[in-house]
Formats: structure tokens, C-alpha cells, sequence
């Protein structure tokens, strides 16, 4: 186990982003430039439930609302999805509808909805993106101005980064943060010296160290899962993405989900545990 917190599995992710101040440092990074600075931000509920009997549902990994009342969905997406703009798309659709209230008599809106901004860090990367955050909007093809500014999607490859030490930016501190911070056995200097306070903050939360006994036992249990996967990504295990049908690829997750279940079960992690990193039912995991 390093000296720093993985960001890239579930808990690191959380336990490290889940702070205002974090989270904040980090979208002013990433939006710089297309969007005004912001000042605080508000966690909202993840869980998005489904519209109808045969609708999906969503559980999204972090959302927060600015004071604008802008909304801001943040994804860590450690495997390879050969379908993820859909994927994204679906994410940010589902947001819309907690804007638009129900019966709404359009005529009758006194102002448009406020932004949708979705930030998409991928860690196996996504066919077609050749840069390190690629940016989306809804434009006029023609005249390639922004023709709808209420959503935009950022997709962070961090295959694609490699840190400049010439040129280090905050921007650029973060992105190496969720791609090596796990990995590290100290940090620079000259990065103190351009780190923000929410920066700052990260470097002293991320200390595995500080974590307490069962912070770090639900750490290692989510560093586990994250290491299976990657493990069962590289073998071809996920079954169903080549069918190209969203049942294929719900079945390749749930599978993977079950293998990665029963090696955490032989090695003794509790069911509760198990449970929260593979997202199966208590029940499903005893009969395992």
C-alpha cells in the first residue's frame, strides 16, 4: 500500500473529493476559463430513481450544485465502455429532468434552466479521444458556434497525460493526482508551490497514515476491488460489451461484479463490505 490514497478506487474517490473545499479546487482547475470561478459547492443525493416501470435508474459517483445553481456531476470511470458517450449522455439527460418540474407549461418558464457540467475522468481512456480533456457542447455544425450552453461535458483522459515538469499548473497537478497519487512516495516541492488551498487540503487528507483503522481496512477492500478489475479488464473479462446491446453489457458488469465478489469472500472481507464495493445484495453475496 503507498504512502498516498489511490484516487481512482471507490473510496479514495470519495473520502478525498467528498470535501467542499477539495472538490472546489479541483472544478475551478478543470473549468477554468469556460466557466466563472466558483466560490463554494453543495453536495447533492447521487441517487437518480427510475422515471417509470421499465426506465432506468441512476446512482451517480459525486454531485454537487455551485452557487449559481449550476450542477456538477463528477465520474471516475476506471474500465474500458465501448458505449460511454451514450453512457454520459444518459447522465446528463437524467439531470435535466430534476430541473424541469413536472407539468411544467413551457410558455410559462420565466428563465431557462441552470448548466449541466459533466466531468468524466477515464482511466482506460475512450476510443477517439487523442487529447487529455476534451471538451463537448451543443453547437450549430455549420457555423461551429455553441447553439445550446445549458450542458457540457469534460472527458479526462488519463492515459493521455504525462506531467510537464516545466510546466506545472494547478490543472495539471490535479490530473497527475488522480492518475498517480496512489503510486507515490512523495511529493515535490516545486507542486506545494503551486498548490491552492483545496490542493493543499488533498496532499494532507490523501495521507493513508491518517487514515483510521476502518477507513483504511475499507480502503484496502476498495483497492482490492479496483485492482481485480483492472486485472479481469486486461484478461477480456467483461463479458457482453462486444454485443453492443445494454444487456450485454449489464451482464459482463454483473459477472465481473460476482468474481470479484467471491475472491474478496475467500480472502475474508465482511458481506457488508463486499456488498458496498461490488454494489450485489447482501443476499446474493452469502449464497456465493
Amino acid at each position: 500500500m503507498g504512502k498516498y490514497i489511490d484516487l481512482r478506487c471507490d473510496f479514495g474517490f470519495k473520502y478525498c473529493m467528498s470535501d467542499p473545499i477539495i472538490m472546489r479546487s479541483f472544478l475551478n482547475a478543470i473549468l477554468e476559463g469556460d466557466e466563472d470561478t466558483i466560490t463554494s459547492v453543495q453536495f447533492e443525493n447521487v441517487e437518480e430513481p427510475r422515471r417509470g416501470k421499465n426506465r432506468r435508474g441512476v446512482i451517480f459517483d459525486m454531485l454537487c450544485t455551485t452557487e449559481k445553481g449550476d450542477t456538477i456531476l463528477v465520474e471516475m470511470q476506471n474500465s474500458y465502455q465501448k458505449y460511454f458517450k451514450t453512457r454520459a449522455n444518459f447522465y446528463i439527460f437524467n439531470l435535466m429532468g430534476r430541473k424541469i418540474e413536472r407539468g411544467l407549461v413551457w410558455k410559462d418558464m420565466k428563465q431557462d434552466i441552470s448548466k449541466i457540467i459533466g466531468i468524466f475522468i477515464l482511466a482506460d481512456g475512450l476510443a477517439g479521444l487523442d487529447k487529455v480533456i476534451t471538451r463537448t457542447a451543443e453547437c450549430d455544425l455549420d457555423t461551429e458556434e455553441i447553439f445550446w450552453d445549458r450542458h457540457r461535458k469534460y472527458f479526462i483522459s488519463l492515459p493521455k497525460f504525462e506531467l510537464d515538469v516545466n510546466d506545472i499548473t494547478t490543472k495539471s497537478i490535479w490530473i497527475n493526482s488522480f492518475k498517480n497519487l496512489g503510486r507515490m512516495d512523495r511529493i515535490d516541492k516545486s507542486v506545494y508551490d503551486r498548490a491552492d488551498e483545496g490542493l493543499l487540503r488533498l496532499l494532507e487528507k490523501a495521507k493513508v497514515a491518517a487514515l483510521s483503522d476502518e477507513e483504511y481496512l475499507r480502503y484496502e477492500a476498495s483497492m482490492k476491488y479496483l485492482e481485480d478489475e483492472i486485472d479481469m479488464e486486461s484478461h477480456g473479462f467483461e463479458l457482453g460489451m462486444e454485443k453492443g446491446r445494454e444487456e450485454g453489457r449489464e451482464e459482463g458488469e454483473h459477472n465481473k461484479s460476482i468474481q470479484i465478489a467471491k475472491s474478496m469472500k475467500d480472502k475474508g472481507f465482511d458481506i457488508a463490505t463486499i456488498s458496498e464495493l461490488t454494489k450485489l445484495s447482501l443476499e446474493e453475496i452469502e449464497t456465493l
